[in-house]
């Protein structure tokens, strides 16, 4: 089975979590990125996120070098922005042809993570994709409140229902 690992990180947190992912299960890596320029600052990153969610827009990402017809299973991560999934993941969601993919989704959040799992799940399955396995690290500040050990216990949890589905 092909696995791909597709991010969207600004502050690095989820990117940081996609690389401990891809270290154990390896696959493909690749970073999703948005053609909004957002503030270095996190407060006004969220309300323009927030602006933009209140006025229906969804900003386009950059295209993408990989095929996801490659792939049978898809690691999703984001960050919690504005109580749920990063524009640019809700973007890459909107269009996403995930039949007959099985798709683990993770998610960071330096504040109410509120429903992003959900919203991600909901998302994966209305694309027609198989959600397997979610998990949201949270922080506090630049402190990850999520233990390393919950972390990697998830990581090993994700590879043994890999070798499962294989």
């Amino acid at each position: 089975m092909k696995t791909l690992i597709l991010y969207y990180s600004k502050s690095g947190h989820t990117r940081d979590l996609a690389a401990a992912i891809h270290k154990v299960i390896g696959g493909d890596m690749s970073e999703l990125k948005s053609q909004r320029k957002y503030s270095s600052s996190y407060g006004m990153t969220i309300l323009q996120a927030g602006l933009d969610k209140f006025r229906g827009r969804i900003p386009e990402t950059e295209p993408v070098s990989f095929n996801l017809n490659d792939y049978d299973v898809i690691f999703l991560g984001c960050p919690t922005w504005y109580f749920t999934m990063a524009p640019a993941m809700q973007q890459f969601l909107s269009h996403a042809d995930l039949k007959g993919k099985h798709v683990f989704t993770f998610s960071t959040s330096g504040g109410s993570p509120k429903k992003t799992l959900e919203d991600l799940r909901m998302a994966v399955e209305k694309r027609g994709g198989t959600m397997e396995e979610q998990l949201q690290v949270s922080y506090k500040k630049e402190n990850r409140m999520t233990t390393q050990r919950e972390i990697d216990q998830w990581i090993r949890k994700a590879a043994d229902r890999l070798e499962f589905l294989k």
